[in-house]
């Protein structure tokens, strides 16, 4: 689902684009459940990592979840695994709710002021990306048919 091609910024509508594919991906602060603030892209240099922005409502990001638990399953001793809930229509108790019914294989962010969003110019939800130990974008997609475990071996072996 579209989030919106323009996102309200300092007063002002402004559009960011996504970085691409083999361009640096930003390092953003976002705040867990409990408030507490997480870098994501803080294992630059050592781990790779998924990020995925979602939200409790997406049909095609539950869709995607058992292909995101099977490759946390597979790489998450050498992969860092973050879904950054978008917070549109998500209040924080009920993405907390969300949570603790299905527990999703990722280190849980409610991007409330849009940070992530705007940084990686997520314009859906279900959209991931998938960053190389290097602090490179490795991979960009969005939908229910993504194939996060094919690319995580690629890109970290098997």
């Amino acid at each position: 689902m579209l989030l919106a091609a323009l996102l309200f910024s300092g007063g002002r509508l402004a559009a960011q684009a996504a970085p691409g594919v083999g361009q640096v991906a930003p390092v953003v602060t976002v705040a867990d459940l409990d408030g507490k603030p997480v870098r994501v892209g803080l294992g630059v240099g050592k781990r790779a990592a998924v990020v995925e922005f979602w939200a409790t409502w997406c049909e095609v990001c539950r869709a995607l979840l058992p292909e995101m638990r099977s490759a946390q399953k597979q790489y998450g001793d050498r992969v860092d695994f973050y879904g950054v809930n978008v917070t549109v229509n998500d209040r924080r108790e009920r993405v907390r709710r969300y949570v603790a019914e299905n527990r999703p294989p990722w280190v849980t962010l409610y991007d409330d002021r849009g940070v992530a969003v705007r940084a990686f110019g997520a314009l859906a939800t279900s959209y991931v990306v998938i960053i190389d130990k290097n602090g490179r974008v490795a991979y960009t997609g969005d939908g229910a048919d993504q194939k996060i475990a094919a690319e995580l071996a690629t890109l970290v072996g098997k």
